[in-house]
């Protein structure tokens, strides 16, 4: 898990709930040092956390799940914790985290929101270029190179190995960006730098989801349905049907806000059996976050294994319920989400959509 100097992080055990002669341990760095430790027995809890200077005030255990939280963090924060969990037998688990600076260097923060479908421009405030200038775009926590530009040779680079961007950046001679066809999934942090200079811009990009129809459009098919009344009551009763068809799927969009560095569950409101499917999509991506094909009840949460870089170590579903449960959310996983879950008897669809707000 990698976050910026100052954001919490999580880490969780993956329990709905500390049963009784449950132990749960945290250890931190190659010795394993205890900084916390949760206990139950006979209905009654106990717990520690660790008060040596490098964490003191800083660690929260919840006393529910025994999940872990490091608050304020700081580089020294930054390696190896392992969580032991002894139930009926003993299992354990690695986190790495990797605490990196906060970028310094910055004129500020911008703010630019657009609808899906529409263009992102990133305007470079560089008054004038100068000779020897390299101009440096990057995307995301991790610092993603999208393009570049070097003013002495007039020679410019655009990303096309991200999927999400290929054949949608332009960079103008001045350095400005442009995304074109924005989508959800290019919500997030945008950081310009004139390398030589110590100089650098930095933009917020919010790029809400195209929900459907416009007023105009809706307000033409209530009109065409009046119009239509007068000459069939057949074709009444169809329209009557469709409209009642189109309310039914907007009772199934949700929309959730959340926080960045907090833990987001998008809830399917249902209760899945044995042998049903489920299927969880993000954005315009056609293949799943997570799939399960036979599907299995079970009290305890469930850890999935994605190969969206996006999504890595931060996805479980509800062990009853097939709940999305993303931990540890960043502004990148705004945007459309989606799940379907199918049985002998049903198919139920329903949508998200998901804004996380910078802290």
């Amino acid at each position: 898990m990698s976050v910026m100097e100052g954001d919490p992080v999580i880490l969780h055990t993956n329990l709905s709930e500390i049963l009784n002669d449950d132990t749960i341990l945290w250890g931190f760095g190659p010795k394993e040092s205890v900084i916390s430790q949760i206990a139950r027995k006979n209905d009654l809890t106990s717990f520690f956390v660790a008060d040596e200077v490098s964490f003191a005030g800083r660690l929260q255990v919840d006393q529910k799940t025994g999940s872990l939280t490091i608050r304020n963090t700081r580089n020294r924060h930054s390696g190896q914790y392992k969580l032991t969990i002894s139930r009926e037998k003993t299992t354990s688990r690695i986190f790495h985290v990797d605490v990196f600076d906060v970028v310094v260097e910055t004129d500020g923060v911008k703010s630019v929101s657009v609808t899906e479908g529409e263009s992102v421009i990133l305007q470079n405030d560089a008054t004038e270029l100068q000779k020897n200038d390299l101009i440096v775009w990057r995307f995301g926590d991790k610092g993603i190179l999208l393009a570049k530009i070097d003013v002495e040779t007039n020679k410019l680079s655009l990303n096309h190995a991200d999927e999400r961007f290929r054949n949608k950046l332009q960079l103008e001679q001045n350095g400005s960006l442009t995304i074109t066809n924005a989508r959800p999934e290019h919500t997030g942090l945008y950081e310009v730098q004139i390398r030589g200079r110590d100089s650098s811009q930095r933009f917020l990009v919010s790029v809400s989801a195209d929900l459907g129809w416009s007023s105009t459009v809706m307000a033409g098919i209530v009109v065409a349905v009046l119009l239509l009344a007068g000459l069939l009551a057949a074709v009444v009763i169809y329209y009557r049907h469709w409209i009642s068809k189109l309310e039914k799927q907007v009772a199934e969009e949700e929309k959730v806000e959340g926080m960045e560095g907090r833990t987001v569950v998008l809830n399917t409101g249902t209760t899945l059996q044995n042998g049903d499917e489920i299927k969880w999509w993000f954005g315009d991506d056609k293949n799943p976050i997570t799939q399960n094909s036979e599907w299995i009840s079970t009290d305890a949460d469930i850890s999935c294994d994605v190969t969206d870089e996006r999504f890595r170590n931060k996805v479980q579903l509800g062990g009853g319920t097939g709940d999305l449960i993303i931990c540890y959310i960043r502004t990148i996983h705004s945007g459309v989400y989606k799940v379907q879950i199918s049985s002998k008897t049903r198919i139920k669809n329903k949508r998200f959509i998901v804004t996380v707000n910078g802290e």
